[in-house]
């Protein structure tokens, strides 16, 4: 039988046995504990998961203090339900279709990391049901990796750069099948032409250089999709990056544009 890979497709088909089966797994654990009078006193039940209540929580097992609801779960489960809210945003305002070539921007901290690692994860599961498929009419969208080089306009010492690019290529490299290109642009490419060089110098307030820098950072990932193919940018912007944007915006009051930049699908 044919494997669905259609994105809003409700028929479960895309579910894990194995997942299922750890699910069976744990919940018989869980009864039978409950069931022999061998239920955990209040402590040790107050550091279980909130959803599995088989792991330690955030709270009981990190040496670094976490705050929130997020702190009520342990890892297995915290990241099982931000995969679903991602898969979410992604599915249900079809950002991405199966003809599409995806480009990541890429700078290796956690929140692009989690972004790849989320799409690796939901393009494996695409080849999956491709494989299985009788007839394989269905396409499964690419992915690929960029990171723009801005050493040259930095004060980060060169050799630091040079380090982490080649983090970020191990990193990318390491993903299981299929392999994903991984392009680097130096900022310069595009902060040298047209004037743009001349233009930056021009600026003196720090406000107004990080607006261009941002701008140029854009149009340096816009390069690398346009030569190599791409029809879709991926940013994995955090939301402390997000609100810090919103306020700045908000005081220079630059009117349309605000919604465009925060919203799930920039269609400008």
């Amino acid at each position: 039988m044919a494997a669905c890979i259609a994105w809003n497709c409700q028929s479960g088909c895309y579910q894990n046995e194995d997942d299922n089966s750890v699910r069976t797994e744990k919940s018989d654990l869980i009864n039978g504990a409950l069931s022999s009078g061998n239920a955990p006193d209040s402590a040790n039940h107050h550091n279980l998961c909130l959803k599995c209540k088989l792991n330690k929580n955030l709270t009981s097992s990190s040496t670094v203090s976490i705050d929130g609801d997020i702190s009520r779960f342990c890892f297995d489960c915290f990241r099982s339900n931000l995969f679903g809210k991602f898969k979410l945003v992604v599915t249900s305002n079809a950002m991405i279709s199966p003809t599409d070539n995806v480009l990541v921007a890429f700078s290796g901290g956690p929140s692009s990391r989690v972004v790849l690692r989320f799409l690796h994860e939901m393009q494996q599961k695409a080849h999956k049901n491709f494989d299985a498929s009788s007839d394989r009419s269905m396409p499964v969208f690419g992915v690929g990796v960029a990171f723009v080089n801005e050493s040259a306009a930095s004060r980060i010492p060169s050799d630091e750069f040079d380090k982490a690019i080649q983090d970020m290529k191990l990193i990318v490299s390491n993903l299981a099948p299929p392999a994903k290109a991984f392009h680097i642009v130096p900022i310069e490419s595009i902060y040298s032409s047209n004037g743009r060089a001349k233009a930056f110098h021009a600026v003196k307030d720090v406000t107004g250089k990080e607006d261009l820098w941002q701008h140029l950072w854009i149009l340096s990932l816009q390069k690398i999709a346009h030569e190599n193919g791409y029809t879709k940018l991926l940013l994995g912007s955090c939301t402390s990056r997000i609100a810090c944007h919103v306020i700045s915006a908000t005081v220079k009051k630059p009117g349309y544009s605000l919604p465009a930049d925060i919203q799930y699908v920039d269609a400008r």
